[in-house]
């Protein structure tokens, strides 16, 4: 597939951009977007239920996470993505 973008330069901006949305997200992109859409912090068991990700997944994304410093515990077992 990507071989194919190389390959055609007559690809527009935004045929370009669809093509991305089909690229699977990582575990740390999908825990992060999930507590940035959640309205409150989350337990990692809702992260998991909500992302589609095992939970032992999300425990190491969100271990990634806290060492870069983009996720919060307002609350002891609940996350937020910092703003």
């Amino acid at each position: 597939m990507f071989f194919l973008i190389f390959l055609d330069t007559k690809l527009k901006l935004y045929e370009l951009y669809e093509l991305y949305k089909l690229i699977p997200m990582d575990s740390k992109a999908k825990v992060l977007d999930t507590l940035k859409k959640s309205p409150k912090p989350l337990k990692a068991t809702e992260i998991a239920e909500k992302s589609g990700l095992d939970k032992k997944e999300v425990d190491k994304a969100m271990k990634d996470l806290k060492t870069e410093n983009l996720i919060e515990s307002p609350k002891v077992c609940f996350w937020q993505a910092k703003k």
